[in-house]
């Protein structure tokens, strides 16, 4: 069945500061494809669709995990009543990387400008805190006790 998580896409506006966000936890961009239409934008259902599509890489995982950035062009429009980081809204709910060490990672994200969502919480043998990425996705650090 199932092996283990493979990636996770993001729609961005701007792929920069998503890109200097997630170098913050280690990912490096690996690949960068231009969408101009075809077999790809087919593929997503939106046959005209254009973009970037940037892979960034976790250093070091194993397995192997990636977050896939989408830079549309033209951006789609917004809706201002709607924000990610609003938990209870249907679908996308969050991402979540474990950590060996919830407080140092913490500090080096806030001291980078990193908005924290919430104070710590031990749930289940494990230590979590929510944070707010890029384009206002929430994202959590996981440290387990095992």
């Amino acid at each position: 069945m199932i092996l283990n998580p493979d990636h996770v896409t993001i729609a961005v506006a701007d792929a920069g500061p998503a890109i200097a966000f997630f170098a913050l936890l280690g990912f490096r961009k690996d690949h960068v494809a231009t969408i101009d239409g075809g077999v790809p934008a087919r593929y997503m259902g939106m046959p005209a669709m254009k973009a970037q599509h940037i892979t960034l890489v976790l250093e070091g995982a194993d397995p192997h995990f990636e977050i896939q950035l989408l830079e549309f062009d033209p951006p789609p429009g917004s809706d201002p009543g709607a924000h990610p980081t609003n938990l209870r809204q249907l679908g996308f709910n969050h991402l979540a990387f474990r950590v060996d060490d919830i407080e140092a990672v913490t500090a080096h994200l806030v001291a980078n400008g990193v908005t924290m969502l919430s104070e710590e919480m031990d749930y289940i043998s494990r230590k979590l805190r929510l944070f707010e990425g890029p384009e206002g996705i929430t994202f959590e650090l996981v440290q387990r006790d095992d």
